[in-house]
């Protein structure tokens, strides 16, 4: 899955004085990147991404320098103290969980700049042109690292500007920024989630046990409601979701629904302000399970005849391409489900998400109304395709506070 969530304001901000494109689209800074780093990959997902008995992503960067410095330790310094990264696009073409595209950032940056904090910027500059096995030069105040994309590298202050295109360096200005007092700080002028697009800002920090991100987007809200309990859902699935936005909701039933009739399905069951709990999993055939609620089995009786359903006991069964619906009601909401109603009562019963122990510390701070609330265990879904994974999960919670579309991310 490749989703990933770049974002807005916070309650505390501070005026920063750091290197910027004066018409950026976007804005990145990393503070404190050695305390930081060495805090978030105690969590059993950066663990997991990181360690060299897993993934292995920092055993790979760290061969790869140490193979080309005899001395790596200015380097090191200069990615330990502060990271500012501005530039024109969009922001999400920086994202990756591919260790040679992250070594490549400096030259995916054609309309942009990557700053490193320095107190030895001639030797950084060496360095970077060793890690890359090149040779460099300074020719008007300007270092050229050579290779099959060049590299244009300057000093400003106490930091060094990197860019593969040199005019960009030229337009760089050091400004007083009010960005959030926080390890990670972004501000996007144009991000788009879930189909809204309006200026956001992003903090992320790490508390105790966990990783908090906070996002706010200045765009037109999502409906609210007060929220249902998820942890009734049976622990069946990889994804468990509640949510009242009906633009949120055609996006998940195209990702599970793929070439089904998403709309006529759409219109029939959720096109009157039902909100909506449901799970599913994420790996090869879905199993899911939508909990609906304002309706009734009699009430769509009609469409479920007319499409060629039949009735089976206490439920309706129709066929949909590779697989079959099963409608029935439990517990005053209608069930769409893959499963039988016998199977899925027999889950529920069996066990259910608030027995999750991550779901249930995570989700207690959660606000009362909201329009989404997302928990990924990503530790049931990547052991299906790796066979082994992180006890690690995510908590995605979307609300609207004076006026802004907030999300707070939690990752453990």
């Amino acid at each position: 899955m490749k989703y990933v969530t770049t974002l807005l304001l916070f309650v505390v901000a501070i005026a920063l004085s750091v290197p910027v494109l004066p018409d950026y689209d976007y804005l990145i800074r990393l503070e404190n990147t050695e305390e930081f780093y060495s805090k978030i990959k105690e969590l059993p997902l950066f663990e997991f991404l990181l360690s060299g008995e897993r993934v292995g992503f920092e055993q790979t960067i760290r061969r790869w320098v140490e193979t080309r410095l005899e001395d790596p330790s200015v380097f090191y310094r200069g990615l330990s103290k502060e990271i500012v990264i501005s530039g024109k696009g969009d922001v999400k073409d920086l994202l990756s969980f591919d260790v040679n595209s992250l070594l490549s950032t400096p030259e995916k940056l054609t309309n942009g700049f990557i700053a490193f904090r320095t107190d030895s910027p001639q030797k950084f500059v060496e360095s970077l042109a060793k890690i890359k096995a090149s040779e460099y030069y300074e020719k008007n105040g300007v270092f050229v690292i050579e290779g099959a994309t060049h590299l244009f590298s300057k000093v400003m202050g106490e930091y060094v500007l990197v860019s593969p295109n040199r005019k960009i360096l030229e337009e760089v200005q050091d400004q007083k920024m009010d960005l959030a007092k926080a390890p990670v700080a972004i501000h996007v002028r144009d991000l788009n989630l879930f189909g809204k697009i309006g200026e956001a800002t992003l903090k992320a920090e790490m508390k105790p046990s966990h990783l908090t991100i906070e996002v706010s987007q200045k765009a037109p809200p999502f409906s609210v409601s007060k929220k249902e309990d998820m942890g009734q859902l049976p622990y069946l699935g990889d994804l468990f979701a509640f949510t009242s936005s009906h633009e949120i909701l055609k996006i998940i039933l195209n990702q599970i629904f793929k070439n089904d009739d998403v709309e006529e399905f759409y219109h029939e069951f959720f096109s009157n302000g039902e909100s909506v709990t449901f799970l599913t999993t994420l790996y090869e055939t879905p199993k899911f399970v939508f909990l609906i609620g304002n309706k009734t089995l009699k009430g769509v009786e009609s469409f479920l005849i007319s499409r060629g359903a039949e009735r089976v006991g206490d439920e309706w069964q129709l066929p949909v391409r590779n697989t079959v619906l099963h409608f029935f009601e439990y517990k005053d909401k209608l069930v769409v489900s893959s499963m039988k109603r016998a199977e899925y009562v027999q889950a529920v019963n069996r066990r259910r998400l608030e027995n999750h122990p991550t779901f249930a510390f995570l989700e207690k701070e959660s606000p009362e109304e909201v329009f989404l609330e997302m928990f990924l265990d990503l530790n049931s879904f990547i052991n299906k395709i790796l066979g082994f994974s992180p006890k690690s999960s995510l908590l995605l919670i979307g609300y609207i506070e004076n006026g802004l579309i907030k999300y707070r991310l939690e990752v453990m």
